[in-house]
């Protein structure tokens, strides 16, 4: 395992240590959490508002922490990929087009899509996310957050007989990390969930995982992280990082001009971590790949039945979740990959697939109530693993980004991790396959 990596000059027995977290998503917040509860001073800084955070990556995803999940970079993605390259409908769409580091990107990305980095990833990921859930559900728990937090599995729901085999194979590739599954048929699908038609073949339960709404959770997250000390500073952009000659880095400047000094600073600040990074000297090549999401209410009369845990829909890749918000019974269907320039117009057809996506394997779709319609991009590195760890070039430069679409879910342990990491300690999972310097 790589040796963490402490503060580069000695602390003063009894000093108060401050760490500077660049970035509030999930990530970011959890790491200032974490770090506050081991006695560090903290300042959170992000661009944004508090409720642009809540709406943000963080609070738009599927909701569901799918513990033991493929990354992207699994076998034969790259080369499906560039048959959906011109399909403007396709589940993954790259938007051609001429830059350097794009093609550079889906290059490592294409070498990466094997089965020996795939066995590597997941003693990884299954090792943070058996942890995960746990750390999550201290948090929930000390901070009293009402996010509607059930930890109920969930399915990988096939339309199609002959892909059950695929969807069974995979859930048996998690049994030697101790997940457990079980398979349902269609018939026993419908009797415990009404909401299915007909035409579903069945279904695999993962039953290990859990669902939630994600803007309640990290909006009771930030909420709480000022009775523990923590700083928030909110519309707080980072326009360079304060630097000794030796290159240490001790704290950020922002756009305001104003300089924050620091023991330490962590870039939590998911796809905009790369050009920050790069102000700093460091390169975590990522690509921003947006996701939408649908979301409904359920009427108060002729409603629909309503799925009792989130899914996924095996052929069409669509992630729909039911969840209860302000004491609504609410549905989100949630998914699709886009990897474009950041800040284009968003692809109204992709909000249309995700309805459409749905359509075939649910009861009742047309009766429910559109309350929102939501856009936002996962940070994506090449070889589909996030970058977490200390700067070895850049003392006092730390790195917890490019978590793609586990950020949800993998966000408490890491922010665990980090605090860790930076007090100078061994992290709880082997973080040497994340090292920020490997790109």
């Amino acid at each position: 395992m790589t040796e963490p990596q402490p503060f580069a000059t000695p602390i003063l027995a009894g000093a108060r240590r401050h760490v500077v977290v660049v970035g509030a998503g999930i990530v970011g917040a959890s790491t200032a959490w974490h770090l506050a509860k081991r006695g560090f001073d903290v300042t959170l800084l992000d661009r944004e508002t508090p409720r642009a955070i809540s709406d943000g990556a963080s609070g738009g995803n599927a909701g569901l922490l799918s513990i033991g999940h493929y990354p992207l970079t699994r076998p034969g993605v790259s080369m499906r990929g560039l048959k959906w390259m011109f399909s403007r409908t396709a589940p993954l769409y790259i938007k051609p087009r001429l830059d350097r580091e794009l093609v550079e990107w889906l290059w490592n990305f294409h070498l990466h899509c094997n089965k020996r980095h795939l066995d590597r990833c997941m003693e990884v990921l299954c090792a943070m996310g058996w942890q995960t859930l746990d750390v999550l559900e201290g948090i929930i728990a000390d901070e009293a957050i009402e996010c509607d937090y059930a930890r109920d599995g969930w399915l990988d729901v096939v339309m199609k007989p002959e892909n059950m085999a695929h969807a069974e194979a995979e859930a048996k590739s998690l049994e030697r990390f101790g997940y457990r599954w079980e398979r349902i048929d269609g018939d026993e699908l419908r009797r415990r969930d009404p909401c299915f038609k007909a035409e579903v073949a069945g279904a695999i339960h993962m039953k290990d995982s859990a669902h939630c709404a994600p803007n309640d959770l990290i909006a009771g997250l930030i909420r709480a992280l000022p009775k523990h000390g923590v700083a928030l500073r909110f519309d707080a952009t980072v326009k360079s990082f304060r630097k000794m000659p030796s290159g240490k880095v001790t704290g950020v400047v922002l756009e305001s001009g104003e300089t924050i000094a620091a023991d330490a600073v962590v870039l939590c600040a998911g796809v905009w971590s790369d050009a920050l990074g790069r102000l700093a000297g460091v390169k975590i090549p990522m690509q921003g790949a947006r996701g939408y999401h649908l979301q409904f209410d359920y009427p108060d009369e002729d409603a629909p039945p309503s799925p009792s845990t989130g899914m996924v829909l095996h052929e069409t890749f669509v992630a729909v979740t039911p969840m209860l918000r302000d004491g609504k019974r609410q549905l989100r269907l949630a998914g699709t990959l886009e990897i474009g320039p950041l800040d284009q117009p968003w692809m109204r057809e992709r909000l249309g697939m995700l309805l459409k996506g749905t359509h075939a394997y649910l009861e009742g779709l047309d009766r429910l109530k559109p309350a929102s319609e939501w856009a936002g991009y996962r940070p994506c590195t090449s070889d589909g693993m996030p970058a977490i760890g200390g700067v070895r070039a850049k003392p006092g430069l730390f790195v917890a980004t490019g978590h793609a679409m586990m950020g949800m879910t993998l966000g408490p342990v890491t922010g665990k991790a980090m605090a860790q990491i930076v007090a100078g300690e061994k992290p709880c999972f082997d973080v040497s396959m994340l090292d920020p310097a490997r790109f």
